[in-house]
């Protein structure tokens, strides 16, 4: 398997004078955990529609498990699996006709491993899926998309609408499962609090350009936000490497920056802060911040 699960090479998507995805360049690593943050209209679905093929690039490349995504779609197709937002079943089927009818587009269908997730996932298999709950019919994608064993399994926020206990169960059984093969999991997801739990790299779009990427551990350990106390006035500017955003309440001073490093304290006490508190950002924070940074300078 190629080192990168998938490789956008100044990807570019336009709907007419609309810029939908803006000369992107990105690597998921194989094996990885990846979650792609951003707003409603960041780009998010239509990245996902480009890697699927069911769009095409109007600008740049892409590569699915190292294979081109437009010339070589089809071998793509038989290695990947993807669960919708809003799955559109035929609601006349049972759950076990759908499966069924499902597996019959892959060489290579375990349906011994399909039959264990419909048990482990309680699902009624001679229901029709027109009666299922949004959760039921969640974990139906889910068995569709894992019965190939597929080597990376692209989720498009699968989990909205869910409630907490099916989302977690549904997450967790993605993962396990995923993992255990060595495959690479890429999704996205408006739930920053539930990525945060699971993924290892994430990456943050906005207006269709990445914003951010990397490790979340490394994003965590470099984006702080840093309280700062003056006895005088605020100061008008801060040269601190990696400022992100400023604000200024009364005689304090709350700085978010993307690489914090201690030396920081000691600049900002010269500059006549009093006293200077580190605080840590979870990644919605990371995304909130990394977002009005960019709008206030714009």
């Amino acid at each position: 398997m190629p080192e990168a699960a998938i490789l956008m090479d100044r990807f570019s998507k336009r709907f007419g004078a609309r810029v939908a995805v803006d000369d992107l360049s990105l690597c998921v690593p194989a094996g990885s955990i990846f979650g792609l943050v951003g707003q409603n209209g960041a780009g998010k679905t239509t990245i996902i529609r480009a890697l699927l093929n069911l769009i095409q690039p109007s600008g740049g490349r892409l590569q699915v498990l190292g294979l081109d995504s437009v010339a070589q779609a089809r071998a793509i197709h038989g290695r990947i699996g993807y669960v919708p937002e809003s799955p559109d079943y035929y609601g006349w089927m049972t759950v076990d006709e759908m499966v069924r009818f499902n597996a019959a587009f892959y060489d290579h269908w375990d349906g011994d491993l399909a039959a264990r997730l419909i048990k482990r996932l309680e699902l009624p298999k001679q229901q029709r899926l027109a009666t299922l709950s949004r959760g039921m019919k969640a974990k139906v994608g889910l068995v569709m998309a894992l019965g190939s064993r597929p080597d990376l399994l692209i989720l498009d926020d699968p989990t909205s609408g869910l409630d907490t206990i099916v989302r977690r169960e549904f997450l967790e059984e993605t993962i396990a499962n995923v993992q255990a093969e060595g495959g690479t999991v890429f999704f996205s997801s408006h739930l920053l609090h539930e990525m945060e739990r699971i993924a290892d790299t994430v990456a943050i779009l906005h207006h269709g350009k990445l914003r951010l990427s990397g490790s979340l551990e490394k994003l965590k350990a470099g984006y702080k936000k840093l309280r700062a106390v003056y006895p005088q006035a605020v100061p008008e500017s801060f040269p601190l490497q990696g400022l992100v955003r400023a604000r200024r309440n009364g005689r304090h001073a709350i700085l978010t920056v993307s690489n914090f490093a201690p030396g920081m304290i000691e600049q900002l006490r010269q500059g006549g802060a009093s006293s200077v508190e580190v605080i840590d950002l979870p990644l919605e924070e990371i995304f909130v911040e990394t977002i009005k940074g960019d709008a206030s300078h714009a």
